[in-house]
């Protein structure tokens, strides 16, 4: 399981919408444009239900340090293929206003199969306020692509 730094995910992320035309909710769907032949549209179903938030909070973690904000999550392919998948995790504060946003992998997960890790929020991930204002997680823009 890789971690990602803000600058990778949003290279990533900006990549993956352009070549996927990926929605907000994880949602691909297939088109033609003059730059891109049209894609098939997968029968799995839509990538964002694959992935949990088990658990987040403050916690004093072994890799990440003491006093740390860190998102635990599951990753399930629930397809019928080998997929790997990155998936974009939210940070918003008590009003839910986003804060910034971190990322995580599961590279070549078999059908039916899970990944579990966590990630620790780091100070470059958060843009629009402070770290320690962060009170939630959510999932945002799934990607899963077929490996190579």
């Amino acid at each position: 399981m890789r971690k990602l730094g803000l600058a990778a995910v949003a290279v990533l992320l900006a990549g993956s919408l352009v070549a996927c035309g990926g929605t907000e909710d994880g949602d691909a769907k297939g088109g033609a444009s003059a730059s891109a032949p049209a894609v098939k549209e997968s029968k799995a179903p839509a990538a964002s239900k694959d992935v949990k938030i088990t658990k987040a909070g403050v916690e004093n973690h072994e890799v990440w340090g003491d006093g740390a904000y860190v998102v635990h999550y599951t990753i399930t392919n629930h397809g019928d293929d080998v997929a790997n998948y990155f998936a974009e995790i939210r940070l918003v504060d008590k009003d839910g206003d986003h804060l910034g946003q971190t990322g995580v992998t599961a590279d070549r997960l078999g059908p039916g199969k899970s990944s579990s890790g966590d990630i620790g929020v780091l100070d470059a991930e958060i843009t629009n306020g402070k770290l320690s204002e962060i009170v939630g997680a959510k999932v945002g823009t799934v990607d899963r692509t077929k490996p190579e």
